[in-house]
């Protein structure tokens, strides 16, 4: 069992410390306004930092606080602060000027499901690293997965979570918003979200299909039988007097790779539209 030493305590770094704990590790906690002990003194006897506070300027301020220098080398540190891909390559870079391993992560989930088994983590950067305490960060969510070498890359499978949360998010409550506008109880479109994952699941693994090999011809619906039915959604929001601005996103995406030619495409093909500035 690993020594590790959690940076950060907040409701997430709470959460991470007391997964590790659940998984039976030696755990140490700091936090810049609760511990007693230094940043240093906190990660003298672990194998690992997972430093988790609120972005990577804060990070950095924890790691070149005094002491920390001879505390880092060698030992294996796992940076769990949402930023940018470009901000995991510069601490990547940092880390080995520090001599310490260096895994950049980012958690999809919130910290109420931090060590279950569907929850994921991913991480990138150092192989070797990622080899020797896999073991140990699987008890943060059973389906965390190494995704590359490259130390942007888990940031850029965090913009995909995120984007992902948010978007499917403000779908549900613009669905709620309808039907609320029409007398019906909000409660429908939260009670329908395990059926709705069902499709969602499937349209995903269809679109995965699609991508890999850049073609969007297939059998499911056109982009232009979606169109139809965003204009009918924006329409509707119009009659019902809710917020059109999130139908009216979607609609003019599709209507855009629809101009360009992709009508009789699947809706995977917006995939094209959205990869462009």
């Amino acid at each position: 069992m690993a020594s590790v030493t959690v940076l950060g305590l907040g409701n997430m770094g709470g959460a991470l410390a007391r997964a590790f704990t659940a998984g039976g590790h030696d755990v140490t906690g700091w936090s810049r306004s609760r511990s007693a002990t230094s940043a240093a003194e906190a990660c003298s006897h672990a194998d690992l930092i997972v430093a988790c506070v609120s972005d990577y300027d804060a990070t950095y301020e924890a790691l070149t606080s005094p002491g920390m220098s001879s505390e880092l080398v060698g030992k294996t540190l796992v940076q769990l602060a949402s930023g940018s891909p470009a901000e995991a390559r510069a601490m990547a870079e940092w880390a080995r000027g520090a001599a310490v391993r260096f895994l950049d992560g980012a958690i999809a989930s919130y910290p109420a499901r931090i060590g279950d088994a569907p929850t994921i983590i991913f991480f990138a950067g150092d192989r070797n690293a990622w080899e020797i305490h896999s073991s140990t960060l699987i008890a943060l969510g059973g389906q965390s997965t190494f995704v590359g070498d490259e130390p942007g890359l888990a940031a850029a499978a965090d913009l995909a979570w995120l984007s992902f949360l948010y978007g499917s998010m403000v779908g549900m409550l613009q669905g709620a918003a309808f039907l609320e506008a029409e007398g019906a109880n909000a409660s429908v479109v939260f009670e329908s979200v395990d059926s709705f994952g069902i499709e969602i699941a499937a349209e995903a693994a269809y679109a995965r299909n699609l991508v890999r090999r850049r073609s969007y011809r297939g059998d499911q619906a056109t982009l232009d039988v979606h169109l139809a039915a965003m204009e009918h959604i924006v329409a509707a929001a119009g009659d019902s007097g809710v917020n059109a601005a999130l139908p009216r996103l979607v609609r003019d995406l599709a209507a855009q790779a629809v101009d360009e030619g992709r009508g009789d495409e699947e809706i995977a093909a917006l995939l094209e539209v959205l990869r462009k500035p």
